[in-house]
């Protein structure tokens, strides 16, 4: 992991990508390492290769606040607004004070309402 997040550091992606996948496969259960994955991924707009590991992370650990806030920001990209409002108010009642989720909710709401701001 601390060699993922060097790689990170240094803008080498794959080299990113290579490290978590060993971290995947040695510990399965270890929900931060397919977060991780995810993030990388996301970073790489790979938006669907994002959603599988979060979907892997929240399997793991369902109060994974941060892999909840990277599912509602990809929602928001997809255009799944509806969705993505719940999945920030899911993030938020694990972690209230989360500001980034806490503004995007905000903005999708008043969206919703018809407020362009």
């Amino acid at each position: 992991m601390s060699r993922s997040t060097k790689a990170l550091r240094a803008d080498n992606h794959g080299l990113a990508l290579d490290l978590l996948d060993v971290v995947v496969t040695l510990k399965p259960k270890f929900a931060e390492g397919w977060n991780r994955r995810a993030t990388v991924f996301y970073m790489q707009k790979e938006y669907g290769r994002s959603l599988v590991d979060i979907e892997r992370t929240l399997a793991l650990e369902p109060r994974h606040w941060g892999a909840l806030s990277g599912l509602g920001i990809i929602q928001k990209r997809l255009g799944k607004d509806e969705a993505a409002m719940e999945t920030f108010r899911r993030a938020l009642e694990i972690h209230p004070g989360l500001e980034n989720a806490r503004q995007a909710l905000d903005a999708l709401e008043k969206a919703a309402e018809g407020d362009p701001a």
